[in-house]
């Protein structure tokens, strides 16, 4: 942030940031003030005499460009205003502090990941796309994972009991996973390349078509990764068992109850994808 010099009564000379160079106290030196015969608590209107600045020669490099800025700067009867801008970029063009324009410039920044748009889901269930997220990026704690790490632990897939666990094995390769997952496929008649994550990852990636049944797969595809996630604890932690049934049922229910909870913001939407959910086989 920098202050616009309008009368320039509320700028201080060394330490507001008035001009480019930031606080000239800084970029001078803390004998400034004593060096220039400028007091510390001097405002830029109290240098502003007679239509010209009253400043004596520049000693240094530094005060050298100060001057010169200043040939550029002439005080008026207007307020003064602040300015945010980026460092190193043309100054904005009002006096708003946007925190996400901040937020985006201080952050690493990275190019989009193809995934993103199928993880992130607009208008998708906010606990399904961060759990999907975590397994696309593989750091949920499966079975072989804790194995990786020394912990020890029985390697078998809680859900089928027949193989070891692993983020592919539970999505899709296990028959419990995959039975639910294929029937779900059929009703919303997308085309199962074969049971490997990658390829059902690449295959939502590049899914073309209705938009509205192309929504209806993806939030159904996070929620079964959440219900068989979830699925997985409650027999691992509670002992409680539910059917491929039971949770496809409970799937139905949660992508129901999503559209419906649309409805409000967009009800025209809501009524659509909520009509198309039920003429589906």
């Amino acid at each position: 942030m920098r202050i616009l010099p309008g009368n320039g009564n509320s700028i201080f000379f060394w330490t507001t940031p008035w001009s480019p160079f930031g606080q000239l106290i800084n970029f001078v030196g803390h004998n400034g003030p004593r060096q220039y015969g400028i007091p510390l608590s001097s405002s830029l209107a109290s240098l502003w005499v007679g239509e010209t600045w009253d400043i004596g020669p520049a000693r240094s490099q530094e005060m050298e460009q100060i001057q010169i800025f200043l040939s550029t700067v002439s005080l008026s009867e207007h307020e003064d205003m602040p300015e945010w801008s980026r460092l190193g970029t043309t100054p904005a063009t009002n006096n708003k502090f946007v925190s996400a324009k901040v937020y985006n410039y201080i952050r690493e920044s990275k190019p989009l990941v193809p995934w993103h748009h199928v993880v992130w889901l607009k208008k998708g269930i906010p606990k399904c796309k961060t759990l999907t997220w975590m397994f696309v990026l593989n750091r949920c704690p499966t079975r072989d994972r804790l194995l990786s790490w020394g912990l020890q632990t029985d390697p078998l897939c809680l859900l089928c009991n027949l193989l070891p666990e692993s983020k592919n094995h539970i999505y899709f390769g296990c028959s419990f996973s995959s039975g639910i997952w294929r029937n779900l496929a059929a009703k919303l008649q997308f085309a199962i390349i074969s049971d490997d994550w990658d390829d059902t990852l690449q295959g939502l990636i590049h899914y073309t078509g209705d938009n509205r049944l192309r929504y209806l797969t993806i939030l159904s595809w996070q929620t079964l990764i959440h219900e068989l996630w979830r699925e997985r604890n409650n027999r691992l932690h509670r002992s409680h068992f539910k059917s491929q049934e039971a949770i496809f049922s409970t799937i139905s229910s949660t992508i129901k109850n999503r559209i419906s909870s649309l409805r409000e913001t967009d009800p025209m939407e809501s009524s659509a994808c909520m009509q198309l959910w039920f003429s589906l086989p």
